[in-house]
């Protein structure tokens, strides 16, 4: 009995160091391009003397959750996202920011500084890097105000790998269980 517990030991540390191994050798990534849409501004007409036109301007959030699960705390996660138009800007926000928009189909209404950005937003430049946590996400867009619905291209890519601390601890138990396994499997089949 006492061999078979010995040998499992010897397996499961094998296991762990090819699993350690891969993971800091492996990366996932991927990248796409996608259309982004910014809401048009909605007028009314002021008063007939004065002239004035009172314009609102919103923002715009996606209706599609982005979902990073509990295990992605486990892995480094970059994501790195890029436009070329200019007087656009791209955030991201809390699913649950969706409270303070209105849904217009397939996408949400936000009223300017309506929506807490925890990266990206008016201030970003044209990119953005984001290290994301396990949570609930969407993306939100804006920019210069227009009376047009305005549409442009967002470039989008990815790469995550374990992190290198939770691999080496695979790593160092595996090695514990593969020679202890193997030692004490050599030293009761001796008897």
């Amino acid at each position: 009995m006492k061999k078979y517990i010995f040998i499992s030991m010897t397996i499961i540390g094998v296991l762990m160091i090819i699993f350690s191994s891969l993971g800091i050798t492996q990366e996932l990534n991927d990248a796409d391009t996608v259309d982004a849409m910014l809401p048009p501004c909605t007028v009314e007409d002021g008063l007939p003397f004065v002239g004035e036109d009172d314009v609102t301007c919103y923002w715009g959030m996606s209706a599609e959750i982005l979902e990073i699960p509990a295990e992605a705390i486990a892995a480094n996660v970059d994501v790195e996202i890029s436009w070329v138009k200019s007087g656009v800007w791209i955030g991201i926000a809390e699913a649950s920011e969706a409270d303070n928009c209105e849904l217009k189909g397939d996408y949400y209404e936000c009223e300017k500084d309506s929506v807490n950005m925890i990266a990206g937003g008016p201030s970003s430049n044209g990119e953005i890097t984001w290290q994301p946590v396990p949570g609930e996400y969407r993306f939100v867009a804006g920019g210069d105000d227009s009376q047009t619905m305005q549409q442009f291209d967002v470039d989008w890519n990815y790469q995550a790998s374990l992190k290198s601390t939770l691999a080496i601890s695979f790593l160092v138990i595996g090695l514990i269980f593969a020679i202890s396994g193997t030692a004490l499997w050599y030293k009761i089949s001796k008897r």
